[in-house]
C-alpha cells in the first residue's frame, strides 16, 4: 500500500509542477500580448489604439483580393508565422502572397480559407475521354453540356450521338483543352488503373514510407501521376519502385547530363530489371533524336524536373507513346505563365507541403543567410575565408562559367560546368566543389553541409528553392548562405521568397 501512496503522492507533485508551468506560460502570453499592444499603440500615430477589431484580427489576420479567375493575393502582416501558395513580394510590414488552384492541388488549403476565397471549377464535372480506336471526346454533365461547349468551342466539335455528355474533341486538340480546363479549375484526367498483367509483385528491394505509398496508390488508380515534393522526399525512389513493379520498357528523361549520370547509377543499385531502363536528356531526344523515340512504345515515362517539359522546345516529348507516366518537380511552377501545362502534360497531382516532410523528419530545415556586402570585390574576398571557417563538404554556385574557371584557380577546386565529363565523380568525391547551374536540379548529394551561392540567375525562384534543396538531403541541418551585393539585393530579392514562402527563416549579416 505504502508503494502506491508513494506513487500517487509522486503523482500530485507532477501535476502540481505541471499546473504552476501552465499558469506561467499563460502569464507570459498574457504580458506579451500587453508588450505587443503596448508597443502598436506607441508606433501607430493615434492617441490611443482601438482595441475593438482586434478579436476580428486575431480571427483572420489576413486580407484576400482578386486577382484573376479563380486566383487571389492574400495580405498578411510580416510578424506572423503565416506562409500560404506563393509569395509574390514584401513590403516592410506585410507578406503578399499568390494563391490559386495549383496550391491547393499541390498542399491542399486550410478549410476556412478556401471557403472564403470561393475557388471553384468552371464545371462540377469535366474529364478528357481516351476511347480507344474511336475519336476523344469531353465527357462533362448533361446540365452543362452547352455551357462547355460555348466555352471550349475552339477545341471541341459535335457531341457524341446517342449521348447527353460527350463532345468530340478536334484532333490535336487534346493537351490545349486539358491546359485550359486546369486553368479553369478542373483536373480532367480520365482514371487508367494500372494493369494487373501489366505489374510484378513486390520485390521488397525498396521500402515506401506512408505518402510514398499514397504516391504509388494514385499511380495505380489513375496510370499518369505528378510528383511535387521537396528535395530530398524521395521522387526518385518512388520512381524506382514504380519502375521495378511495372512491366516492360522504361524512359527517363532529365534536364542535365549530371542528372542522367546520377539516375543511371541508381538504377545499377536499385532497378530488379535494369535493362529495361533508358536514360536520357530532354536536349538530346528533342534536338536530334525525337522522330526515333516517338517510334517506341514504352511501358512508363518519367519525366523528372517536369517543370521544364512545357517549354515550346520540349513539349513534344508528351507526344512520346507511353501506357503510364509520372512527372517529378520540388518547383512546379514557370515565370513564362505555362504553370498550368506542367499538370496538363503529367497527371494527377500528388503533393506535400514542405513544412510537413521537415515535421517527418525525411528532409532536413536549412540555416539560411544572406550575406551582405558593399562591393562585389568584397563578396569575391569573402569567398575563401567562409570555405576556411567550415569543415564538411561544401558545394559553390557559380552561374558564371567565366567568374567559375576563375574562382577555380584561386581556390585550386575543381569546377563543374556544362564541358566537365564525370561530374557526378567529381560531386560526390571532393570535399569542396564549385558548380555552374549544372548541379541546380535533382543532384543528390547526402553527405552536403553546406551551400555557397556566389553567382546566381537574377531573381529566379525556382533556382532559389532548388539551391536549397541541394542541403536539405542531409542527416543534419545544413547551411545554405547566400552571397549579395545591396545591388543585388535590390534587384533580385525576390528569389529569396520561394524559401520564405516554405517558412524557412531568413538571417542577414553584413559582411566586410
Amino acid at each position: 500500500m505504502s508503494g502506491a501512496n508513494g506513487r500517487l503522492e509522486e503523482l500530485e507533485k507532477t501535476w502540481s509542477k505541471a499546473r504552476t508551468l501552465v499558469e506561467e506560460i499563460e502569464e507570459e502570453i498574457s504580458s506579451s500580448q500587453t508588450r505587443l499592444l503596448d508597443l502598436m499603440t506607441q508606433r501607430i500615430s493615434f492617441e490611443k489604439l482601438n482595441t475593438e477589431h482586434l478579436p476580428a484580427f486575431a480571427e483572420k489576420p489576413y486580407v484576400i483580393l482578386p486577382k484573376a479567375s479563380n486566383e487571389y493575393w492574400v495580405i498578411a502582416p510580416r510578424f506572423l508565422p503565416f506562409q500560404i501558395g506563393w509569395l509574390e513580394r514584401q513590403t516592410d510590414s506585410y507578406n503578399i502572397f499568390i494563391v490559386n488552384k495549383y496550391i491547393d492541388w499541390i498542399a491542399p488549403l486550410p478549410h476556412d480559407l478556401k471557403a472564403r476565397l470561393g475557388m471553384k471549377p468552371y464545371l462540377s464535372q469535366a474529364i478528357v475521354k481516351d476511347r480507344g480506336d474511336l475519336s476523344p471526346a469531353l465527357e462533362v454533365s448533361p446540365e452543362e453540356k452547352e455551357k462547355a461547349q460555348e466555352k471550349y468551342r475552339k477545341y471541341l466539335g459535335s457531341s457524341v450521338p446517342n449521348t447527353d455528355n460527350l463532345v468530340y474533341i478536334q484532333k490535336g486538340k487534346e493537351f490545349e483543352l486539358i491546359a485550359e480546363l486546369i486553368d479553369d479549375g478542373m483536373l480532367p484526367y480520365e482514371p487508367r488503373p494500372v494493369m494487373d498483367s501489366d505489374l510484378r509483385p513486390d520485390p521488397d528491394t525498396i521500402q515506401l514510407r506512408d505518402y510514398q505509398e499514397r504516391a504509388w496508390s494514385k499511380l495505380l488508380d489513375y496510370g499518369a501521376i505528378g510528383v511535387f515534393w521537396a528535395p530530398g522526399a524521395g521522387k526518385t525512389y518512388i520512381s524506382l519502385y514504380a519502375g521495378n513493379r511495372i512491366k516492360g520498357k522504361k524512359l527517363v528523361v532529365v534536364p542535365t547530363a549530371t542528372l542522367r549520370e546520377q539516375w543511371r547509377q541508381r538504377i545499377r543499385d536499385n532497378a530488379i530489371h535494369s535493362h529495361e531502363w533508358e536514360v536520357q536528356t530532354y536536349q538530346y531526344i528533342t534536338a536530334h533524336h525525337l522522330e526515333k523515340y516517338q517510334k517506341n512504345q514504352y511501358k512508363l515515362i518519367i519525366y523528372d524536373e517536369v517543370h521544364h517539359l512545357p517549354s515550346n522546345t520540349f513539349s513534344k516529348l508528351a507526344t512520346l507513346d507511353t501506357k503510364y507516366r509520372i512527372g517529378l518537380s520540388a518547383s512546379p511552377y514557370r515565370e513564362d505563365g505555362r504553370t498550368e501545362y506542367i499538370f496538363a502534360l503529367t497527371g494527377f497531382p500528388v503533393g506535400l507541403k514542405w513544412r510537413e516532410l521537415i515535421s517527418l523528419g525525411v528532409v532536413q530545415e536549412p540555416d539560411v543567410r544572406v550575406y551582405l556586402y558593399s562591393t562585389a570585390s568584397q563578396k569575391k574576398a569573402d569567398v575563401t575565408r567562409i570555405i576556411d571557417s567550415r569543415v564538411g563538404k561544401i558545394l559553390v554556385y557559380c552561374d558564371s562559367i567565366v567568374k567559375g574557371k576563375r574562382l577555380s584557380r584561386e581556390l585550386e577546386v575543381p569546377f563543374v560546368y556544362g564541358d566537365t565529363r564525370n561530374r557526378m565523380e567529381i560531386l560526390t568525391e571532393n570535399r569542396v566543389v564549385i558548380a555552374s547551374r549544372v548541379a541546380d536540379e535533382g543532384v543528390s548529394l547526402p553527405d552536403l553541409d553546406v551551400v555557397v551561392e556566389y553567382d546566381f540567375l537574377y531573381g529566379s525562384r525556382r533556382q532559389e528553392a532548388q539551391r536549397a534543396g541541394r542541403v536539405m538531403h542531409g542527416k543534419s541541418e545544413g547551411e545554405h548562405i547566400i552571397l549579395m551585393t545591396e545591388d543585388e539585393l535590390t534587384r533580385y530579392e525576390k528569389r529569396l521568397y520561394s524559401l520564405e514562402e516554405q517558412g524557412f527563416r531568413i538571417r542577414y549579416e553584413r559582411r566586410h
